[in-house]
């Protein structure tokens, strides 16, 4: 009988220490600040302006970093390891929400969190349903419940039609891309259908790194081409410059998916606003971590237009283009036409 009594008594004290413990757990929880960790894979005008717009976004929405939450900000100065390291920690910290930025950052962190046990809101991301990620479509239910955000596919079929309004006689456009991203392969995807439609022909030649793009993009302008393109490419974009010497040296224009990029021989640039993307996507894990299902939210494609055009670059090209044709009304050669 003694026996049955010390046992019955072990037991309730086990259980007593362990609702003690569990009761320390949950008023730590309760008295622990939000932490919010914003990681994006390197430092890059459009990066740095969407992270801007997650930030304030989040501020507007009452999440002051140091007063009501902790706010943690990452970049991986485009290095894997450093991106996997980060993404890893960010895991084994168990932040209560990350906002990535960028399409690498999105398939880092989703390889690390494949249990889910981090919220994630990505942005910044070409094409998200071709991310091997595990998003299948823009409806709420063709994606992980814990992984949700917005897709900014480049307006590359836009980009295109300015450039034949521009030049009516354009005939082949060069590009250098890297195979290796996803979000390159399509952007180059989407050029292909839009140059056949227009009667373009899309001259090809690929990269692995951003040693080899001056000389590749040197090889593409001896094609015989009238111009270069430049999509949504994170490694070909880390060397515009190579691309714009490229340009400049062949006496060629170039138009690319990416406003920051506009100098020199670059003629236009036909991208989104990401201080704006940054907002959406930052309202958006606002409202998750205010307890929004992310079963009610979708994958979506938001591309606030942003047009800049650059008229110095009529001074070093062989054929003329007529940048009037779209900016000639507009002040400072930047405007937002509406989307296509």
């Amino acid at each position: 009988m003694k026996s049955i009594f010390r046992g019955l008594f072990l037991l309730f004290l086990v259980a007593g220490i362990l609702l003690l413990l569990d009761l320390g757990n949950r008023e730590k929880r309760i008295n622990d600040k939000l932490t919010i960790a914003v990681f994006k894979m390197t430092a890059r005008p459009s990066l740095d302006e969407t992270e801007i717009g997650v930030l304030e976004a989040l501020k507007e929405r009452g999440y002051i970093n140091g007063d009501n939450c902790t706010v943690s900000r990452f970049s991986a100065d485009g290095d894997m390891v450093t991106a996997n390291s980060i993404a890893q920690s960010i895991v084994g910290s168990r932040y209560d929400l990350v906002v990535t930025i960028s399409t690498p950052a999105l398939q880092v962190m989703a390889n690390a969190n494949k249990k889910g046990e981090v919220m994630h809101v990505f942005c910044t991301v070409t094409d998200p349903y071709v991310s091997g990620v595990g998003i299948t479509g823009p409806d709420p239910g063709q994606h992980p419940p814990h992984l949700v955000g917005i897709g900014t596919f480049q307006p590359v079929e836009k980009a295109f039609e300015i450039a034949r309004e521009m030049n009516p006689g354009l005939k082949k456009v060069g590009t250098v891309w890297c195979t290796s991203e996803t979000c390159s392969e399509a952007c180059v995807k989407l050029a292909r259908s839009k140059c056949s439609e227009l009667g373009i022909e899309l001259i090809e030649m690929s990269v692995e790194n951003t040693t080899q793009v001056l000389e590749t993009a040197l090889s593409v302008t001896a094609r015989g081409v009238d111009a270069l393109w430049v999509g949504g490419d994170n490694v070909v974009e880390a060397a515009i410059d190579q691309v714009i010497t490229a340009a400049s040296k062949a006496r060629l224009p170039l138009f690319t998916n990416n406003t920051e990029n506009v100098y020199g021989n670059a003629i236009f640039g036909l991208g989104a606003k990401y201080v704006e993307v940054g907002r959406i996507a930052g309202q958006m894990a606002a409202d998750i971590l205010e307890g929004k299902p992310t079963g009610e939210i979708g994958v979506s494609n938001v591309v606030p237009l942003n047009l800049v055009v650059n008229p110095g670059a009529l001074d070093n090209m062989k054929e003329q283009w007529d940048i009037h044709s779209v900016s000639e009304s507009q002040s400072n050669n930047r405007f937002s036409p509406s989307n296509p």
